[in-house]
């Protein structure tokens, strides 16, 4: 198959190089390993096919090629209706028992698999610094600016997932999980929450003034010819550009919620918009079936290439009597997209109707995984604004972009609008789980079932054997 061949030549020089192996053992240091390493890492084409891997791992679809994505974690957003039946692969998902062993074995295995990318960066960025004369033009800043924005993304996620929301607790006595910034097997003990945010920022901000001055995606975007990107300029948007930098320390920032991440978090989010290089579908865009998943809003998204015959087809094209089957609802998809807004260009194009049920189109006719989008940062300038005025200024602009009529907002319903318009935006993108968390609700998504207690729901417990990095 063509994605097992492409995975193949990227995961080479990944598999040479680090090797996770038996869970007693951490990581294979041996001196033939170890040379391996070395040999990589001699020129820039080396670093280069090191980051190419990394970005690779990230699509697994144990990742975001489809479980942190459009499958589990939709699954716990409670999208897919079918999800609930006896025989779905997902049905201790759907009723979030993370203790049955096939959910403790899913979500044990994201956990593995991220800290692999993880170990995989550090190797690369412990590197980086002392091969800097290797490096042609401003390769060396745009890598290891890519590098540590990505080390701080999959942290981030790893936090969203197994630590409690800082809204729920005190982030200064929460523990939480490891930061591992270190190639080592050594193990690493769990930071409070506030640490692991402060680590992830520090990370973000470090990428961000590299990347500043010398990314195509970035502020100086006028001085690059962008339509003729050669070399490892072309195709930023497939990588951790300095905007997707900025748009993830906006979703950072809001999500720790401190004295000044609003006011923050609204700076960062309004310099993506400003940027105008992702602009908002309109009208005239969707005159194509190729912009179905509305990919030019698209600030970072990962590429699977045979998506819709590998995965799409396994879940959501299938007979109804599938246990794999992901569908949803006449009754769910009227609480996500109301019958009154069948106008929702999101609803005419993300969506298509199959007997009783209406399966997810948006990745038919892309290969596009979406992990970072410009509508988040018109949300995140809604929720952070300084006046309501302002704020439904940003929220109408992306109504009117999804066909909608303006709406009136009130301090009172804002948190409400908010949440509903993220069921909207993030269908089959794994943003509605956290969106929750983050906001302290407790009841759970779309369904609105009343929840004794949210932080058993909304927090995953961690591996409770063979945990990478964690000592006691």
């Amino acid at each position: 198959m063509h994605i097992m061949k492409q995975k193949k030549i990227l995961f080479l020089p990944m598999i040479l190089c680090f090797t996770l192996t038996a869970c007693e053992e951490w990581f294979d240091l041996s001196p033939k390993s170890e040379l391996k390493a070395e040999d990589l890492f001699e020129t820039e084409q080396g670093f280069r096919d090191a980051l190419i891997g990394c970005y690779a791992l990230m699509a697994q679809p144990e990742l975001y090629g489809a479980a942190l994505t459009y499958t589990y974690m939709d699954v716990l957003s409670g999208y897919y209706t079918t999800a609930s039946g006896s025989l779905n692969a997902f049905r201790y998902a759907y009723e979030h028992d993370y203790t049955n062993q096939i959910e403790e074995s899913r979500k044990d295995d994201i956990w593995k698999k991220q800290y692999n990318v993880i170990a995989n960066l550090n190797c690369l960025l412990e590197r980086i610094d002392e091969k800097a004369d290797v490096f042609s033009a401003d390769n060396y800043e745009l890598i290891k600016g890519e590098a540590l924005a990505m080390r701080g993304f999959i942290h981030f996620d790893l936090l969203r997932m197994f630590a409690p929301s800082p809204s729920g607790c005190v982030p200064s006595a929460e523990d939480a999980i490891p930061y591992v910034d270190r190639y080592t097997n050594q193990l690493f003990p769990r930071l409070t929450l506030s640490e692991v945010l402060e680590r992830i920022i520090d990370d973000l901000q470090q990428a961000r003034i590299l990347l500043a001055e010398v990314d195509p995606y970035g502020p100086r975007h006028g001085d690059f010819d962008l339509e003729n990107l050669t070399g490892i300029l072309k195709g930023r948007t497939f990588r951790l550009n300095y905007y997707a930098t900025t748009a993830l320390l906006a979703r950072t920032l809001l999500y720790r919620g401190g004295k000044n991440d609003k006011s923050q978090a609204y700076e960062y989010a309004t310099e993506v918009i400003k940027s105008n290089l992702f602009p908002l579908i309109g009208s005239a865009d969707l005159s194509s079936i190729d912009q179905n998943g509305f990919v030019q809003e698209n600030i970072f998204a990962l590429e699977y290439i045979g998506l819709k015959e590998e995965l799409i087809d396994v879940y959501f094209y299938v007979p109804s009597t599938s246990s794999q089957m992901l569908a949803i609802s006449s009754t769910t998809l009227n609480k996500i997209y109301p019958v009154a807004l069948n106008i929702d260009y999101r609803k005419q194009w993300w969506l298509e109707e199959s007997g009783s049920y209406h399966l997810v189109s948006k990745y038919n006719y892309s290969e596009r995984v979406p992990l970072l989008k410009v509508s988040e940062m018109y949300l995140i300038a809604t929720e952070t604004a300084p006046t309501l005025d302002l704020a439904a200024e940003w929220f109408n602009q992306l109504q009117y972009h999804r066909g909608l009529p303006d709406e009136e907002l009130s301090e009172t319903q804002l948190k409400e609008r908010l949440l509903k318009e993220y069921a909207k935006e993030f269908l089959a993108e794994g943003q509605l789980f956290y969106a929750y968390k983050r906001m302290n609700i407790d009841k759970t998504p779309i369904t609105d079932t009343p929840l004794a207690n949210p932080k058993v729901v909304y927090t995953l417990p961690l591996p409770e054997e063979n945990t990478f990095f964690v000592s006691d």
